[in-house]
């Protein structure tokens, strides 16, 4: 990779990183060239210049317009950040085709119909969630891939009618409330089943007797709905053995939630990978020979400390938001372009530096004396750290606040810690809209929801949001027999994501079995008994 090794440690990378993986907020805000007031990710007092998608898609603006020459005199961090500044950026990362058919979604590609996903691809009919992958069909799911009609779920995968699981559960079929499944098929509040049918609270039953018990629980109600989730989270709990951590079809690998990889290390939530470390949220294939890379993938080589890079990207180093490029370094939003270093917003470029273009002699010249001068002139930030060439972006950089991207959930500072790092905090205002009812006023029962309730708005009872319920959303628990939700489509999605941000650990634990040392994301408290591997696969599947 040509590069320096690092000075921080693996997580505070990560947390750097994920300090420009934006959360779920989302404000109403003018574009900085039409006027119109769009959908932003950017707050309407946020200091840089954000122009829609339409706008920043089209040929209405030049990149090249903002390039500026390099100053020896400064450190290359102060210089960056005042370029992020002005050149424009994306108020949404999406598609054109996506901000037609899904306006009020972020960092989503491919996707028709759906409302409020986020970081999501080539998946339709979805409301609600976060890392969705050609899914169909789903509310209130989050971290699934290849599922269909699925509701209130986490880390799933090629699922149909699973709803109300937790994690690792697999091509199973008409299930509720299942953790650690494969295979699974008409069960119902359980953990560890795998090629089984008819399994009811752990309990092995007969067609016959799990049909009359799922005849007596009525999950249209939210107080039986609340009462089954909770009772399957004690089974969950309690179940001998659980797993140290899930896999599929690897060779050689360490991490959680890993799928068809070979020779991976320390990778999280990440799939179709090869020859890797330190990985997280790779969903498409192929990922080969690459390190400290968050998001994304889809034929991606040598990548270095970067996030949301991918769609046939090689050489990728210290940037965001880099589509289709190669030979990029510490630039963002920079797509069909090559030997590019310090850039932002340019498309089907070579060999520039802060968006000025050079000769390519010139440039690699120019690019020697430039982090030549970042090792002798390091960008020092508010709290003493030091930047020479070879780290991502300071966190000081990023354009959005701490407590509203994912550093927050794996780190979660306070907010006169935040400020102390020279870094913004935000507070969780009330919506615009008054609320016209209490959650707690709700019906118990989907059968008695009128369809007037799509004019109410409903006070969170978790924060101070209001909510609205969609047509689709009314339409989805009908069909399936589920109830109102009572919390704010955001506190939803992030109940979810904190209790998945958990899982992107591991932790050292003994194995209940044969005594011997494994890292796990189960915590004590979740999984009191953990087998490792070769015994959880002798006696679960023997």
């Amino acid at each position: 990779m040509q590069v320096p090794p690092p000075t921080f440690c693996p997580e505070c990378r990560l947390e750097r990183r994920l300090m420009w993986f934006k959360g779920f907020r989302l404000y109403k805000r003018k574009c900085d060239l039409c006027g119109k007031e769009k959908i932003s990710m950017y707050r309407p007092d946020s200091l840089y210049r954000v122009y829609c998608p339409d706008c920043w898609w089209g040929d209405g603006w030049n990149a090249e317009d903002y390039a500026r020459d390099y100053d020896f005199s400064r450190p290359f961090f102060d210089q960056l950040n005042k370029h992020f500044h002005q050149v424009p950026i994306r108020g949404l990362a999406v598609t054109k085709d996506v901000q037609e058919l899904s306006p009020y979604t972020n960092h989503c590609a491919s996707s028709k119909n759906s409302y409020l996903i986020f970081y999501s691809d080539n998946s339709d009919d979805c409301e609600y969630g976060f890392y969705l992958t050609k899914d169909k069909a789903l509310l209130d799911c989050s971290v699934y891939w290849e599922c269909t009609e699925c509701y209130d779920g986490m880390n799933g995968f090629r699922n149909n009618h699973v709803h109300g699981s937790r994690g690792n559960v697999h091509s199973s079929i008409d299930c509720h409330f299942l953790r650690d499944a494969r295979n699974a098929e008409h069960c119902f509040g359980s953990a560890n089943v795998h090629n089984k049918k008819y399994v009811f609270f752990n309990e092995q039953l007969t067609k016959e007797e799990y049909e009359k018990k799922m005849n007596g629980i009525d999950l249209g109600s939210c107080r039986t709905y609340q009462e089954m989730k909770k009772r399957s989270a004690e089974v969950w709990k309690n179940s001998i053995p659980n797993p140290c951590y899930d896999y599929m079809f690897n060779d050689n690998c360490t991490g959680s939630y890993v799928f068809y990889s070979k020779n991976c290390k320390e990778c999280y939530d990440s799939g179709y990978c090869e020859d890797s470390k330190y990985m997280m949220l790779i969903k498409a294939p192929t990922v080969k020979d690459s390190y400290d890379y968050t998001d994304w993938g889809e034929g991606a080589e040598r990548i270095y400390d970067s996030i949301t890079v991918g769609n046939q990207v090689s050489d990728v180093k210290f940037s965001q938001d880099i589509h289709a490029s190669h030979h990029v370094e510490y630039s963002k939003s920079c797509m069909g372009c090559s030997y590019l270093f310090g850039c932002s917003g340019l498309r089907n470029k070579q060999y520039h530096i802060f968006n000025k273009p050079y000769a390519k002699g010139e440039y690699h010249a120019m690019r020697e004396r430039i982090v030549e001068q970042m090792n002798t002139m390091p960008y020092v930030d508010p709290a003493g750290r030091m930047y020479r060439y070879g780290e991502f972006f300071p966190m000081t950089l990023s354009p959005h606040d701490y407590n509203d991207t994912f550093a927050y959930l794996f780190h979660p500072l306070k907010g006169d810690e935040v400020q102390r790092e020279g870094l913004s905090w935000i507070e969780i205002s009330p919506s615009e809209h008054v609320s016209t009812m209490n959650a707690a006023d709700l019906p118990d029962h989907i059968r008695d929801a009128k369809d007037s309730i799509l004019n109410e708005v409903i006070k969170c009872t978790t924060c101070p949001r209001g909510y609205k319920i969609t047509p689709y959303e009314l339409q989805f628990l009908r069909q399936y027999n589920f109830p109102l939700p009572r919390w704010c489509p955001f506190c939803r999605i992030e109940e979810k994501v904190r209790q998945w941000a958990k899982q992107m650990s591991l932790i050292e634990r003994t194995c209940a079995k044969c005594g011997k040392k494994l890292r796990t994301h189960y915590r004590e408290d979740e999984a009191p008994v953990v087998y490792c591997t070769e015994c959880y696969l002798r006696d679960i599947f023997n």
